[in-house]
């Protein structure tokens, strides 16, 4: 039984923007990673990443070839994102042999290189990083690659951050890391943008409903007030359907049933309370508008697969860095259409 006796708030997330609370829950932070001129022909292998990258093509035009994949034409003004974890070549000439990225650039280091001896290519790229226990919500949410060509909406949009982000890099003048870092995450907002904007390609999922016109205004309501016990009837009526066809074009278009959906954010927002404070696990049940400490207990170690205090303790040893300590999988939490509950 789910009641509602406070409401969950976090001041730091906008409640009225779900794509807004989601990038904030996982913590992505996108950032320069460095790049590259270059002059006549060249190629660069680089390792499988273990981050989401994106690129930007500043200047010139370049192929970019995944392991297993055909050649993406790049020219100046489109950005790409790789999610997949695969080795991949940039070059000027897909048949050319490449150069093993690890002999160019230091790793760990933000680079900008000349390739070639010329300035007719200008690369710039970056990755995002993630928490590591609630990231692979959008990491597997994603496609394994995102191609904003120049042209279109997202991508015009995309070339004032772009040019600033190059006189940031060229003039080095103080302050210049963190203009770059705010660009960036600009950027890989706008790559979103432009990806949610083809809803008619992307996988049931989180991120097709943020973008359906129907289900957008429901995930408003119940990512602002998770703890409310909310019935399908009043969200039917925010999405201004009859409750059979709202539930039906929910699980279609977001993978599980609304109060499925409903749970497992709850769950979410549990687990982040759990890592980042220190409330008693019955406050927390109260927050998030359980009847009792027993019955929230119960439903999260349904689904993360331990007690909310086992969670807790784990966390903290991953924290500190000691190595020893491992989160169980929850595959579970994650929401997506694989799951649905007992």
């Amino acid at each position: 039984m789910i009641e509602n006796p406070h409401l969950l708030r976090d001041s730091s997330k906008m409640a009225d923007d779900p794509l807004s609370t989601i990038l904030s829950l996982v913590d992505a932070r996108a950032a320069c990673a460095g790049g590259f001129t270059g002059g006549g022909q060249w190629s660069i292998a680089f390792p499988p990443p273990d981050k989401i990258k994106f690129f930007v093509i500043a200047r010139g035009e370049c192929w970019l070839t995944i392991e297993g994949g055909s050649p993406f034409h790049l020219r100046a003004g489109d950005v790409f994102l790789l999610s997949a974890r695969k080795p991949f070549i940039i070059t000027t000439d897909p048949g050319r042999p490449p150069v093993d990225a690890h002999a160019l650039f230091e790793a760990g280091t933000v680079q900008l290189l000349d390739i070639g001896g010329g300035d007719d290519f200008f690369f710039l790229g970056g990755h995002v990083d993630l928490h590591a226990m609630n990231g692979s919500l959008l990491a597997e949410s994603l496609p394994p690659t995102i191609h904003l060509q120049v042209g279109c909406v997202e991508a015009s949009r995309l070339q004032w951050l772009i040019e600033q982000l190059v006189h940031e890099h060229r003039e080095a003048r103080a302050g210049a890391d963190l203009a770059c870092s705010g660009l960036a995450q600009l950027i890989f907002l706008q790559i979103l943008r432009g990806y949610l904007e083809q809803v008619q390609d992307i996988r049931p999922g989180w991120l097709r409903a943020l973008c359906d016109p129907r289900i957008a205004p429901v995930l408003r309501l119940m990512h602002g007030d998770p703890a409310r016990n909310w019935h399908l009837p009043e969200l039917a009526r925010a999405a201004a359907m009859s409750r059979t066809a709202f539930a039906l074009h929910f699980k279609a278009v977001a993978g599980v049933t609304p109060l499925t959906y409903l749970a497992q954010w709850r769950m979410r927002l549990a687990q982040r309370r759990l890592r980042e404070g220190d409330m008693p696990i019955a406050a927390l049940a109260r927050e998030l508008g359980y009847a009792s400490e027993a019955a929230f207990g119960n439903a999260f170690k349904r689904v993360a697969g331990v007690a909310p205090g086992r969670y807790r303790a784990i966390a903290r040893q991953i924290g500190s860095d000691d190595g020893g300590a491992r989160m169980p999988a929850s595959p579970a939490i994650e929401l997506e259409p694989h799951w649905e509950p007992a």
